[in-house]
């Protein structure tokens, strides 16, 4: 039975890595980004399911990965790519988030970014999971999200379908 952390460790995921350059993860895994993995793919789940599904084993989450990556590695390799930069782009406009017309926070109070780090090795597994709901299951996209406690989750969700359009129409 493979777990999750080997699952991490195995030849196939390790090609994504390889592809996106090692020299952008972190290459230690915490107990609680594998446990941050299991619940996502349960949150999936448990939005087409319901909350009465077979919750998948590890061996089940293991294969839905290995499947997701043997059919879409290419397509995978380039929404990661994709979100980064979208991602960079939303930190630099929105350091502390969006804020309501008379909500903002001062400007004593704004972070400032000290380092910016490595990509945690699970967060491709994260985003498979996201490539999946955005390929195959547009509908549950901002309830996933709202689960996650991203706020304003339905704007965000939108945002996020709007750029996989751009990458894949």
């Amino acid at each position: 039975m493979e777990t999750i952390k080997e699952f991490l460790d195995s030849d196939i995921y390790l090609g994504i890595i390889k592809e996106l350059g090692v020299e952008n993860f972190n290459q230690d895994v915490q107990g609680v980004e594998i446990e941050e993995l299991k619940k996502r793919l349960k949150q999936r789940q448990f939005l087409l399911e319901g909350f009465k599904c077979k919750v998948l084993s590890d061996q089940e989450m293991v294969q839905f990965y290995k499947q997701m990556i043997e059919e879409y590695r290419k397509d995978i390799i380039l929404w990661t790519k994709k979100f980064w930069q979208y991602s960079d782009a939303t930190i630099d406009a929105y350091p502390d988030g969006e804020f309501p017309e008379g909500e903002e926070i001062s400007e004593e109070d704004v972070s400032a970014t000290i380092e910016v780090g490595n990509y945690s090795k699970t967060s491709v597994v994260m985003y498979i999971i996201e490539f999946d709901i955005l390929k195959n299951h547009q509908e549950i996209l901002a309830d996933y999200y709202k689960s996650l406690r991203i706020p304003r989750s339905a704007q965000y969700a939108k945002e996020v379908m709007v750029l996989y359009k751009e990458v894949f129409s």
